[in-house]
């Protein structure tokens, strides 16, 4: 029933050709490829014949010809055949028609229209463009399409009008007038079809390019023989790129020796300036926006060069004339110094000394100057070295050269010789140095008798007493006089050069030894020492005393022979040590020079008193002390401590053992000082003579008191009252202990315990809970314990005797320090010396640093 049904609708439908795609009318782009599909529409295609495909021409396509432009593929599958166009062009645009036969009579055909269009295509539009500032440029942007496009332009998201004065709208792009660099930017060309809804954009960057513009440049200097840069500057976008052109050789400096282009920073390198480098340069700078140059004028410049400097002689009250001669570019300045004087001579007369001119002359045309010093009227003084100085903008050159002043003979400068010495054939040295320009020849009289060759020949004088050392510029006569008391004399000493002649006198003496001392006494006395007071023999006109010795010898020594002796240069302190306590002594004094010992005078017998306490030491200040306005006290440069610098005083005849120092502080109450707190006494070993007060307070007068200690007892103090600085107080000293982490532990586990029994003694209270309750309970409950054991028995209190509790002691002396008391049969005891007899005392309390 079903097939039935069937072969009747198809007997019923009517036959046609159905042509794909279905969309009319069919719109392609040019060039594109596409296919048009022709087949029955719902007829058996066993009925189909002749199907073929026909042009707009309505020419016959042949099918499977693959080079032509368009062609006919038959379908495998059924009766139907495809036109395929490979690219699609203009030309191909039309109407094409399938055609067939059904049943082999009745035509069948079916056409459609192929049309074409051309999309949007951005003919000439670079994505990056570049107008010239100040030009009228155009910005390409040439779109082709079919339909055309319609174009419109975007500067950023901003819509460029088309009657903006500064744009125009072309065919090929936007036109701008007189390009600045506001016109950089990002453009956007549009492109628009509303029959196709095609719409494209090209974003388009526009950077402006300025031209070069160099800065005018001065003329430059550079100097001969160094490296000189020379810079050329220019404006421009983008940077440009520099040329270096020598104008007079139109070559391109960067392909040359000695010179050197920076192409991007404009820099012109001059390796080893000659003077030939001097001339025009012309500076090129380029960048694709167009060019720029300028000439600069380059001058080498000539450090100054001294070519001529000769010394020159003249003698004394005559005039000299010193000539440098000088070159370079610019000319240079001639100038004159003396190396003795800083200061260079001015052009003209000198104001502090007329006789001295400075002459300039000026040589433009050959790059020289002469430089001319005179002197007139010549002295001594000018003789010397002058320097003469050359000086341009590119330095200065300096040379010096001698002015020599010639005079006669003088013996100035050693007029007053002293005499010679001679003594036990020893010969004398006398010297002659004269004084003269040019050097003088010197001879050489005794008794008017020269002492040349020509005597010594003819028995005048003889050979081995006389000999003459040196003739010129200075001489020496060697005198052996052989105990001859002739010879003991003054002998002449004559210089002559071509201005003239000088004489000076020489004496020969003879030496002997020193005569007697005058007198020798004890000046100050001590157990073991003698400071003796000295006078030289009088009326002394010999050699000079070089020391003074003595001899010394207890007095149970008969003979001088085993005597000791010492000796002390002249004006030494005439000190004797280690001498014997309470011994008598005999003494001798002699003076010495270099002759030898003089002869001895015998001085006074002196007995040594005994031991006894040391001397008072003295105490050193250095002299930047300051003192106050009264001189009572001197002021210390530092507000917390002080050093205390002594000297070691005499032991009398027992050894020093230590120092003892202390010191108060002292305030002052209606004009008086009065102490106030005072420290121990600090003993201080021997070997050191210096001690640094610590700790102490600013602004703050002390009382610092030092004794000397040895076996007989103290010195006599010696007392300096010092003011302190103001400032900050005593410092804790930097080795003072810090808490160590055991203790910082300890302070930590103790807090924690303080914290528990205050909690604990808290519940106690409050709930009467807790440790501290249950103690109490227990204590409690014993006591009623023993209480029910022991009645109502209550025992007395015990006497503190009666208990064998330690009693306390009774301190002495000062808080620190713990005294055994004396035994009643004990007494102390001191000893005293009065400057002649030791004394012992007792009953008295002695110091703890006394001895006893």
């Amino acid at each position: 029933m079903t097939e039935l049904l069937q072969s009747r609708s198809v007997l019923a439908q009517k036959p046609s050709l159905q042509i794909l795609p279905k969309s009319r009318p069919i719109r392609k782009e040019v060039g594109s490829n596409f296919v048009l599909t022709c087949r029955p529409n719902g007829l058996d295609t066993k009925l189909i014949s002749n199907l073929e495909w026909r042009d707009k021409n309505g020419r016959r396509i042949e099918a499977t010809n693959q080079a032509s432009p368009i062609y006919v593929q038959k379908l495998s599958t059924d009766s139907g055949a495809m036109l395929i166009f490979p690219g699609l062009t203009e030309q191909q645009a039309g109407t094409y028609s399938c055609h067939a036969n059904f049943a082999n009579t009745e035509p069948l055909s079916a056409s459609i229209e192929v049309s074409t269009f051309v999309d949007v295509n951005f003919v000439d539009a670079p994505e990056n463009q570049y107008p010239v500032a100040g030009t009228n440029s155009i910005i390409k942007c040439k779109v082709n399409g079919n339909p055309y496009p319609t174009i419109d332009w975007y500067k950023g998201d901003q819509a460029i009008g088309e009657n903006t004065p500064k744009y125009f709208r072309r065919e090929d792009g936007l036109y701008i007038t007189n390009v600045t660099e506001q016109d950089d930017g990002i453009y956007k060309c549009s492109a628009v079809v509303p029959s196709t809804g095609v719409y494209k954009i090209r974003n388009i960057k526009v950077e402006v390019l300025v031209a070069p513009k160099i800065t005018p440049m001065e003329p430059v200097s550079v100097i001969e023989g160094e490296t000189a840069t020379i810079k050329c500057s220019a404006s421009g976008k983008p940077p440009p790129t520099y040329t270096w052109i020598k104008t007079d050789q139109r070559n391109d400096l960067s392909k040359t020796d000695r010179f050197d282009v920076k192409k991007l920073t404009g820099e012109l390198i001059m390796n080893r300036v000659e003077f030939g480098d001097d001339g025009f340069y012309k500076c090129k700078a380029e960048n694709p926006g167009g060019r720029d140059e300028t000439t600069v004028k380059i001058n080498v410049l000539v450090k100054p060069q001294i070519y001529e400097l000769l010394n020159v002689t003249e003698s004394v009250y005559n005039q000299t004339r010193i000539v440098c001669k000088v070159k370079g570019r610019p000319v240079p300045k001639v100038t004159f110094r003396k190396l003795s004087n800083p200061e260079p001579y001015r052009v003209g007369i000198q104001e502090t000394d007329t006789r001295i001119v400075l002459e300039q002359e000026t040589f433009e045309d050959k790059g020289e100057a002469y430089g001319t010093l005179i002197i007139s009227n010549l002295s001594r003084n000018d003789d010397g070295l002058y320097q003469c100085i050359a000086e341009n903008p590119t330095g200065a050159a300096y040379k010096n050269g001698h002015v020599t002043v010639w005079f006669k003979p003088t013996f100035n400068r050693t007029k007053n010789l002293p005499p010679v010495w001679s003594w036990d054939g020893r010969p004398g040295n006398l010297s002659c140095l004269p004084e003269a320009i040019p050097n003088a020849t010197i001879v050489w009289r005794w008794n008017q008798v020269e002492i040349s060759e020509e005597n010594f020949a003819n028995g005048k004088l003889q050979r081995n007493v006389f000999q003459v050392i040196g003739r010129s510029p200075q001489s020496f006569l060697i005198v052996r006089p052989y105990n001859q008391p002739s010879l003991f004399t003054k002998y002449e000493c004559i210089a002559r050069n071509a201005l003239g002649e000088a004489s000076i006198k020489v004496e020969l003496k003879q030496g002997f030894v020193p005569g007697t001392i005058n007198q020798a006494r004890a000046q100050s006395i001590t157990a073991t020492t003698i400071k003796f007071s000295i006078v030289p023999p009088s009326n002394y006109d010999g050699l000079p005393i070089r020391s003074f010795s003595v001899q010394y010898k207890p007095e149970r020594v008969l003979s001088w022979d085993t005597a000791a002796m010492h000796t002390w240069s002249n004006g030494a302190p005439y000190i004797l040590e280690n001498l014997s306590p309470e011994v008598t002594y005999h003494f001798r004094f002699a003076a010495r020079n270099d002759v030898g010992l003089g002869p001895w005078t015998n001085a006074e017998t002196i007995t040594m008193p005994q031991r006894s306490k040391p001397a008072e030491p003295r105490i050193l200040l250095p002299t930047s002390l300051e003192r106050s306005s009264n001189g009572d006290e001197v002021i210390s440069p530092y507000s917390n401590h002080f050093e205390l610098r002594w000297n070691v005083p005499a032991d009398n005849g027992e050894p020093i053992d230590y120092y003892d120092i202390k010191h108060c502080t002292m305030e002052n109450i209606n004009g008086e000082y009065r102490e106030k707190e005072c420290t121990e006494n600090m003993p201080q070993s021997v070997q050191y003579t210096t001690y640094q007060l610590d700790y102490l307070l600013p602004d703050t007068v002390y009382r610092v008191e030092l004794r000397a200690h040895n076996a007989m007892g103290y010195s006599t103090p010696a007392q300096l009252y010092v003011r302190t600085a103001r400032g900050v107080g005593p410092v804790i000293p930097a080795g003072t202990p810090m808490m160590s982490s055991t203790m910082i532990i300890g302070i930590v586990v103790g807090a924690i315990l303080l914290i528990l029994i205050m909690v604990d003694m808290t519940c106690f209270l409050v709930n009467r809970t807790g440790l501290i309750a249950l103690c109490c309970d227990r204590s409690k409950k014993k006591a009623d314990d023993e209480e029910s054991k022991l009645g109502s028995y209550k025992a007395a209190p015990a006497h503190p005797n009666s208990l064998n509790l330690p009693q306390p002691i009774k301190l002495t002396g000062t808080p620190t320090e713990e005294k055994e008391p004396l035994k009643p049969e004990e007494k102390p005891t001191s000893v005293e010396y009065d400057g002649r007899q030791v004394y012992t005392k007792t009953g008295e309390i002695i110091g703890k640093n006394s001895a006893v």
